[in-house]
């Protein structure tokens, strides 16, 4: 493996014009499934249950993706109900997952993500982890989620420092960000992230597009590309995510990275499921070379 993802794939509910779809999600499997669509040989540490379809294991595997590590444990897998009101988007917790418990005794690996969907990755793991390799990266939303007496998540604001110690690259929603830091300033909630450790920060910012902070004290806004064909942005960040990982361990260009991560989420939203990962390789790097030309200082 090049890069592990440590965290559940998940099976989501997608409420659309009163039908339910159901459709495999989660951060481990978007992040994965963007980083080996750009080279990386990918592994997913985590659980899925007995009910996780027999058909989207064999297209993990028939993409590339090593599942050695990705357990089946009795009982469902981690559920989520997702719906779009508005623009704005609720999230629901139907059925929480099992703990992830790495058996890994293999060597390093160039990057590691974790990418917990529901407080499955405790730091414990997240410590052992860290000496499995070179660059860790951490989407914060998952450990930072609560449910309120209706079972809807909300975001809770918790004390990182131990675990963004430990961490590369801190990634988090810009709604996410801003509880964790009791800030709205963009600027001062990068320099409070990159205080805790990380030498990059990333604030997605939804349709808006995304704040890259680097420890040197730079702060770029990327732009996400101006494309309306929206039609499911779930996942879009996780995209990016394993874009970003992926792009910088290849080239250690942050700011590139970032622009491959804004244009393959632009091109993820245009599609549902696994299909956000049939696309072109020529329109994702016309749309990324757009995004690089338009990055500006903050």
């Amino acid at each position: 493996m090049d890069i592990a993802v440590c965290g559940n794939p998940t099976l989501d509910e997608f409420i659309q014009k009163g039908r339910v779809r159901i459709s495999p999600g989660g951060s481990a499997l978007f992040v994965s499934g963007a980083a080996t669509y750009l080279g990386a040989r990918v592994g997913i540490i985590g659980n899925v249950g007995e009910d996780y379809p027999s058909s989207v294991l064999s297209w993990l595997k028939h993409h590339g993706l090593n599942l050695r590590l990705l357990k089946t444990t009795k009982g469902p897998s981690t559920r989520f109900r997702i719906g779009y009101f508005h623009g704005s988007r609720r999230l629901w917790l139907l059925q929480s997952g099992q703990p992830v418990e790495s058996t890994w005794r293999a060597g390093r690996v160039d990057g590691l993500h974790l990418g917990p969907v529901f407080n499955e990755v405790s730091e414990s793991l997240a410590r052992s982890l860290r000496k499995k390799c070179r660059f860790m990266s951490l989407d914060i939303q998952g450990l930072v989620r609560k449910v309120d007496r209706l079972g809807e998540v909300q975001v809770l604001r918790r004390n990182l420092g131990t675990v963004l110690r430990l961490c590369d690259l801190v990634k988090a929603s810009i709604e996410e960000a801003k509880v964790q830091t009791s800030s709205r300033d963009l600027r001062h909630v990068a320099d409070r992230f990159l205080a805790m450790g990380p030498k990059y920060a990333i604030m997605t910012l939804g349709a808006k597009g995304s704040l890259l902070g680097i420890r040197d004290n730079r702060k770029l806004f990327i732009p996400a590309f101006p494309d309306g064909r929206i039609k499911d942005p779930t996942g879009a960040g996780d995209v990016y995510a394993g874009a970003w990982l992926s792009s910088y361990l290849w080239t250690k260009d942050p700011v590139w990275a970032a622009s491959v991560g804004s244009a393959f989420g632009s091109l993820a939203s245009e599609r549902t499921g696994l299909s956000k990962f049939r696309i072109s390789r020529r329109e994702l790097f016309r749309r990324t070379s757009w995004v690089y030309n338009h990055v500006g200082s903050l």
